[in-house]
């Protein structure tokens, strides 16, 4: 498996950046996974959209899905030349149920909505993905992708708890939300992790890789880093257009 960064921004995209969006690669197959701000754009330098398998959509945030809208026009021009196959299925939340309702009611027939719930699990080409609901204020889920060449974590938006942990048990890389720094702390009521708490959370899960996301635009990314750093070694901050070997 490989993975792609295609927006590393939480909340709102920072300069020459995306809004949370990636790329995996698995079994020759391509899954998009969250698709926010410039995720289409970005996209295509990697890949043809009209390559993408299925997607995964962590939670209804507008950082997390405002491409939506963008990608079903282009799906809508390559369905209709016969360029790709159609429907695409997209799996994701069914609330808040007024955004659901408003990207069911958009997606017209290019996309097909499969809702997921907690401890909901697919079996897709030889990978087996699950799902988690994380602590966020609307309904989110955390998403685990396991093949036979390794395992890929996301937590996508959420506070720190015990589940998360066993959640990401032995992966060999963990995307973790690391919105805040620890200037910020009390924040994490609001549904995110410190750079420290998701370093905190690889360790205790036996990762062998943490890499940061959905950082806070206004945040000093060396800062986010080091203070990662003082509880977990193997890490980084994801960076847009890097790829990582999943293990």
């Amino acid at each position: 498996m490989e993975l792609i960064i295609l927006g590393t921004s939480g909340g709102y995209a920072a300069k020459n950046d995306g809004c949370a969006s990636y790329l995996l690669q698995a079994g020759g197959e391509y899954y998009l996974i969250d698709v926010g701000p410039g995720a289409l754009s970005y996209l295509q330098n990697y890949i043809d959209y009209t390559k993408i398998n299925a997607i995964f959509v962590s939670h209804l945030h507008a950082d997390h899905i405002s491409d939506i809208y963008t990608l079903r026009f282009a799906f809508y021009y390559a369905q209709g030349l016969n360029r790709m196959k159609k429907p695409i299925e997209i799996m994701m939340p069914g609330s808040p149920e007024d955004t659901y309702n408003y990207i069911e009611s958009t997606i017209k027939d290019e996309l097909f909505i499969k809702t997921i719930g907690d401890g909901d699990s697919v079996r897709i080409n030889n990978m087996d993905i699950s799902f988690l609901k994380v602590e966020h204020p609307v309904e989110t889920y955390a998403m685990r992708f396991d093949t036979d060449e390794g395992s890929f974590v996301y937590t996508a938006d959420t506070s720190y708890f015990n589940r998360l942990v066993e959640f990401s048990n032995g992966a060999g890389l963990l995307l973790a939300d690391a919105t805040f720094i620890e200037a910020d702390k009390d924040k994490e009521s609001t549904g995110h992790m410190t750079a420290k708490t998701a370093a905190k959370l690889a360790k205790e899960a036996e990762a062998k890789k943490l890499v940061l996301t959905h950082i806070w635009p206004e945040n000093d990314r060396l800062t986010v880093l080091k203070e990662a750093e003082e509880i977990y070694k193997n890490v980084i901050i994801a960076e847009r257009g890097e790829r990582h070997i999943v293990q």
